[in-house]
């Protein structure tokens, strides 16, 4: 907790028995889950943003498989070669129910982890996993970190904004951004669109210094119809689909998927 900011005026916060104040006197609490809530109502477009309770489920099912750990273990990769050292803090952005964020814990014990999601739902989700992590509510244009005291942000399929990167991070430091290719989930996307459009990426590249760029392909086998609606619900697809194409959920079974990603390590300078 050590580096977190008040995000009314990001001043640091300080803990008073299970409260958190800054110098000017904005208080927060900690809940009885152990997160931490700090997003501002002018933060928030809605009164619950984020992810729905049903797709954030879906994922944790899901996830808890196994499935997506070869995503995991490339961020892992990317941290190992590049880490200054061994004690470092690393914030999970976007980090929804909290699966990478306490794989990256498992990983890096001797680090201060902290994950941040928009939805409340999700961090209360994520504390089940450790206690740990410092969860945290908040939203990625307004991160409640201080100036450059981060070693790495990760963002794993989430949006981020380019000067709370900049601001947040180390002169040092480094971003590793997991971006979807278009071969991603194509069997998923074959069996709900009439048509797989070709999306180029040049709108989601950050403009910070490319220090490592790859493409990470491979396939993976999903056992059960369970599995395979689980993933399904956790994609912004399965809200997608048309009502014509409804009757393809009857239909689902176990079935081949393909993984297929960018893996960008960034640095500001």
């Amino acid at each position: 907790m050590k580096l977190l900011a008040c995000p009314k005026c990001h001043q640091q916060l300080h803990l008073e028995n299970k409260t958190l104040k800054c110098e000017n006197n904005h208080c927060y609490d900690i809940s009885k889950r152990g997160y931490i809530n700090l997003l501002l109502n002018p933060d928030k477009a809605t009164n619950n943003p984020g992810d729905s309770k049903e797709s954030l489920v879906a994922r944790k099912a899901y996830l808890n498989k196994g499935y997506y750990d070869p995503i995991l273990n490339q961020v892992i990769t990317c941290i190992d070669e590049f880490k200054h050292q061994d004690d470092l803090s690393i914030l999970d952005l976007g980090c929804g129910e909290g699966y990478y964020t306490q794989g990256l814990k498992k990983h890096f014990e001797n680090s201060d982890i902290y994950g941040l999601d928009i939805s409340k739902i999700a961090i209360d989700m994520a504390t089940r996993y450790r206690k740990d992590v410092t969860w945290l509510v908040g939203n990625s244009k307004n991160i409640p970190i201080l100036d450059h005291s981060l070693d790495f942000i990760c963002a794993l399929f989430t949006v981020v904004n380019q000067d709370e990167l900049k601001r947040a991070l180390k002169e040092d430091g480094y971003i590793v951004h997991v971006t979807a290719n278009n071969q991603h989930l194509i069997e998923i996307k074959e069996l709900i669109y009439d048509e797989v459009k070709i999306k180029s990426d040049e709108h989601i590249r950050l403009p910070f210094e490319t220090i490592k760029s790859y493409d990470f392909t491979k396939k993976i086998h999903l056992k059960n119809r369970e599995d395979t609606l689980n993933l399904l619900k956790m994609t912004p697809h399965f809200y997608h689909i048309k009502k014509e194409r409804r009757y393809v959920l009857d239909t689902l079974q176990g079935l081949d998927i393909t993984i297929d990603i960018k893996v960008t390590v960034y640095a500001l300078s």
